[in-house]
């Protein structure tokens, strides 16, 4: 019998849980090995406190009212010690890391072997792939950007990455197969106040999928939104990269609706023709009702940008940290059941939207 794949153990609600018996045990030493927040310490006192006599209790009280009058002597200078000590508290917690906490490889060990509760063709990866947008041989955030899927970019820009996850995507003929990432295109810049800005060019969720479907050249589709002009009218305004190539075809479906939320265009007018059917531009409407998103088709790769939060529960940080937390978990089996039921939503929402963009991939 073939094996089943994600969508199915998703449906089925299937987990590994013998990897994940072992799996808390790796949570329950990282916690065993990892900084204790001050914040413990801080519970700590309080315990302490509540343990203590009434003699001691008063005895306590008493002396912290004879200390007030040299408290409020140096109220003036408390902001200045109270950074110090809190700057101190933070260098010697930081200082005092265990040589097995700092070592310790928390990608390897504990964030992808969560993922893979789920399957074990599941990655904490996203192939940043320039050929999935275009055919230049270019940077990836430009390919974005060529492919209308962010803001045009400036020079200096800088990314973050949040979260990510792959399914075999290598194998080009699964039609469940995807890639997701939380990311963030953005620019700083300092005015002359020395006050520092940031211009944001994309800040949300990128999701790749195989589709069912093989398009020749490209068909472009963006959300576009509504600003009102200085005597109250309403204009619709594409944020991404002008259409200036003439090579290119601006697609009109005749949809008065469609038209007023998106720009389309395509290398082929009937390659976009052929996805744009009826059925499929009520999906775009209902879909652009409550996200602003652009869609790129190459190929039979579709690749999506959501920005902000995400499609329902594929948010930017829903497959969890790549890196390792810096405070003991408290509770490590509570954790872990938090992180898998978060990445469990998560990859049920992607082929939820994979469903809605492309109903044919569906097994």
């Amino acid at each position: 019998m073939e094996p089943r794949g994600l969508r199915e153990k998703l449906n089925n609600r299937e987990l590994d849980y013998e990897k994940k018996a072992l799996l808390l045990k790796e949570c329950e030493y990282f916690a065993s090995i990892s900084p204790k927040s001050i914040f413990d310490n801080i519970g700590n006192v309080f315990k302490n406190f509540a343990n203590m006599s009434a003699a001691k209790i008063v005895l306590t009280v008493v002396g912290a009212l004879l200390i007030i009058p040299a408290i409020m002597f140096f109220f003036r200078f408390g902001i200045i010690m109270l950074s110090g000590v809190l700057f101190f508290v933070v260098f010697k917690a930081f200082d005092s890391r265990s040589p097995e906490y700092k070592n310790y490889d928390y990608f390897h060990r504990i964030a992808e072997p969560t993922l893979k509760l789920f399957d074990d063709k599941l990655s904490l990866l996203f192939h940043y792939d320039a050929n999935d947008l275009t055919d230049e041989v270019i940077a990836y955030d430009k390919a974005l950007e060529e492919a209308r899927l962010v803001e045009p970019i400036k020079k200096n820009y800088s990314t973050s990455s949040f979260s990510c996850a792959s399914y075999d995507w290598n194998n080009t003929s699964n039609t469940d197969a995807f890639e997701f990432v939380g990311y963030k295109l953005y620019y700083e810049w300092e005015d002359s106040d020395g006050d520092r800005h940031e211009d944001i060019f994309f800040n949300g969720t990128i999701y790749k999928f195989r589709t069912s479907f093989t398009l020749n050249g490209t068909v472009n589709i963006m959300s576009t939104v509504t600003k009102k002009g200085l005597l109250g009218g309403e204009k619709e305004m594409n944020k991404f990269k002008k259409i200036k190539d003439k090579d290119i075809t601006v697609i009109d479906t005749e949809n008065h609706d469609f038209a007023e939320n998106f720009d389309t265009i395509a290398t082929f007018d009937e390659e976009a023709y052929r996805y744009l059917t009826p059925t499929m531009i009520e999906s775009l409407l209902q879909l652009r009702k409550n996200y602003f998103f652009a869609i790129c088709i190459k190929g039979n790769v579709m690749t999506v940008t959501i920005d902000r939060s995400g499609y329902k529960d594929a948010g930017q940080y829903s497959m969890g940290r790549g890196s390792k937390t810096y405070f003991a978990s408290k509770n490590p089996a509570a954790d872990l059941d938090r992180r898998i039921r978060e990445i469990g939503n998560g990859l049920i929402s992607i082929y939820e939207l994979k469903d809605i963009l492309d109903p044919g991939g569906r097994k």
